[in-house]
């Protein structure tokens, strides 16, 4: 079985879920070259010119969190399995001042590292290190035109309310963020930031300094708004729903059946 697509989560809790979506998988042990647990499947689909094929799909989660757990862990599935694509799903923060909201879909046109830093006595600036995400998984998930995708979740909303499927860039770093201050630092460089993270930078640098050059994409949803009220009991509510409705733009359960959406054919 080739791998076309390799998904990559940061938490069990996201990896559990992503599995539910697919038919017959299996576990990978390590090798002799590979420390890490992978698990496999065939994912046949159709398209909606009535074209079918198959993807191969291997699914990993980190042992740990953030950029440098990221970039090592998808390195090594990459030079493993020479995926087409890497996708990286599960929760994040949103930043509210650009209308992100609990239970939200955050697509990510870009990934912004923010971590490398010039710090001085008495300032900080930031330099910014931009990845930007597959144009063709992006332009495909912009075409997703009704909300049949919102069909595939069965948990429940912890309030009434639609979420909202937003495409915009993502800021990437190592903190845990729970601060209004910090993230008003991130619009005044990067206004259009829809929410925050802490493996992508991680994960799409692994793929653009890799032989291989796999495309990167990333869909998060909004689990927190990233400051004060992170850890009350009321947001935490919000979690297992936002781990049910990370959007992955190449799987979609529809009607009770895996289908794919938004990649293109599997190579020849």
């Amino acid at each position: 079985m080739n791998t076309e697509i390799v998904i990559v989560t940061a938490l069990e809790e996201e990896r559990d879920l992503v599995l539910a979506l697919l038919p017959a998988h299996h576990k990978e042990m390590p090798t002799n070259e590979d420390i890490r647990t992978y698990f496999r499947s065939n994912l046949e689909i159709q398209f909606p010119n009535g074209d079918a094929t198959t993807y191969g799909i291997t699914v990993l989660c980190l042992l740990n969190y953030g950029r440098l757990e990221a970039l090592n862990a998808t390195k090594d599935a990459i030079n493993r399995w020479h995926p087409r694509y890497v996708i990286l799903v599960g929760i994040a923060g949103g930043i509210k001042q650009n209308e992100a909201a609990l239970g939200d879909v955050l697509v990510s046109s870009s990934v912004v590292d923010y971590e490398l830093q010039k710090m001085k006595e008495d300032t900080t600036s930031f330099r910014f290190e931009t990845h930007k995400c597959d144009p063709r998984l992006l332009s495909a998930a912009q075409s997703i035109v009704d909300d049949e995708w919102m069909k595939a979740i069965r948990t429940k909303r912890p309030h009434k309310g639609r979420p909202a499927r937003r495409i915009s860039p993502v800021a990437t770093g190592d903190k845990v963020v729970q601060n209004e201050s910090f993230l008003q630092q991130l619009l005044s460089h990067e206004p259009k930031l829809l929410g925050v993270e802490m493996e992508a930078g991680g994960a799409a640098s692994a793929c653009f300094q890799s032989a291989h050059r796999p495309a990167f994409f990333m869909v998060r949803a909004v689990s927190d708004l990233a400051d004060k009220d992170k850890e009350s009991r009321s947001v935490k509510k919000w979690r297992t729903y936002a781990c049910t409705r990370r959007f992955s733009p190449s799987i979609l359960s529809w009607n009770g059946q895996l289908k794919t959406v938004c990649c293109p054919p599997a190579r020849s």
